[in-house]
């Protein structure tokens, strides 16, 4: 009678980042395909002394599928939050989100950018990402005049609002414009960004 087979069957693993510069990835041994999913961060409101500020852009997002082999390495860098402001001004833009190296199946180079910041008045454009198989961009803030809303990121987390919780929502949310007739002492926080790594 013949004996069965005793090979290995790799069982998938995602590895998921929310912070990081410059750090390595390295593929596990078995694996044979990588899902690189990159999200930038968000950009922080603007603030408006008087009324209230522009929300910051929302964060973009990068997907990339590639053959890999275990032992590949790429480097990663994670936009990390931006901070509101408590001063007139506008807000911080959201740091980008990184993946580069080489593995089996060629070249990686995928950039998340980050939502720009939010102006004293007006909402802030969402971030632009490049290098992925898909590449889409995060949605603007809007105006003071309008409610200050931050941008959603391009993978749905929320942005922050001057009447609710004025924080972007992780990853990746831009943060809402300052409301000092409502409480709030500053703008709201550009959420970080996150990097996930799905191998098969």
């Amino acid at each position: 009678m013949a004996l069965l087979g005793t090979g290995s069957v790799f069982i998938p693993v995602t590895n998921t980042y929310t912070s990081g510069t410059a750090a390595t990835e390295t593929v596990p041994s078995g694996a044979a395909q990588v899902v690189i999913t990159v999200d930038g961060g968000g950009g922080a409101g603007g603030f408006n002394s008087t009324t209230l500020g522009g929300g910051g852009g929302g964060s973009s997002r990068a997907v990339q599928t590639i053959a890999v082999v275990g032992g590949n390495t790429m480097t990663y860098s994670v936009g990390a939050a931006r901070t509101g402001r408590g001063t007139q001004g506008t807000g911080n833009g959201g740091n980008p989100s990184s993946v580069t190296g080489t593995v089996s199946g060629g070249s990686v180079s995928i950039s998340a950018g980050g939502g720009q910041g939010g102006g004293i008045n007006f909402g802030s454009a969402g971030g632009i990402a490049v290098g992925g198989d898909t590449n889409t961009s995060g949605d603007p803030g809007t105006d003071g005049s309008v409610d200050g809303e931050g941008g959603a990121a391009a993978n749905g987390a929320s942005g922050g609002v001057w009447y609710a919780t004025i924080d972007g929502t992780s990853p990746g949310g831009g943060g809402g414009g300052s409301g000092l007739d409502a409480g709030f002492v500053s703008s709201g926080v550009g959420a970080r960004g996150q990097i996930s790594f799905a191998y098969t």
